[in-house]
């Protein structure tokens, strides 16, 4: 099945015709391919040596409940300020492709922006 995202975009025109403000939309997919969806030990391990604290300040999550393509592809970057460059990076975008249709966005409340980096 291929969404996307009509109908998610159509639900905020009409809330926000209607006086509303959209303050969040969650989505959960699981688009990948590899299986089984948890990781091997081994990467786990690997991303903890790798990045020790860079996963869980960047994404707010532990590394050891990262699905199987997560830990894949944090597994490609060999820094952890590449990791959060990219993360910096797919943010801006994603908050430019949201105002380009129209969405009113607040600043993020990410943990590099609590912490007053970022």
């Amino acid at each position: 099945m291929t969404c996307l995202g009509g109908t998610l975009a159509e639900l905020a025109d009409y809330i926000q015709a209607a006086g509303g403000k959209v303050a969040a939309v969650i989505t959960l997919v699981n688009a990948g391919r590899l299986n089984p969806l948890k990781p091997e030990p081994l990467v786990t391990r690997r991303l903890r040596e790798r990045f020790p604290d860079a996963i869980q300040h960047t994404f707010g999550i532990d590394p050891g409940a990262l699905t199987a393509n997560e830990a894949s592809y944090l597994s490609g970057f060999r820094t952890a300020d590449g990791l959060r460059n990219r993360a910096a990076k797919a943010a801006e975008e994603n908050d430019l492709r949201l105002r380009a249709k129209g969405f009113q966005l607040e600043a993020p409340s990410t943990p590099l922006n609590q912490e007053g980096e970022g």
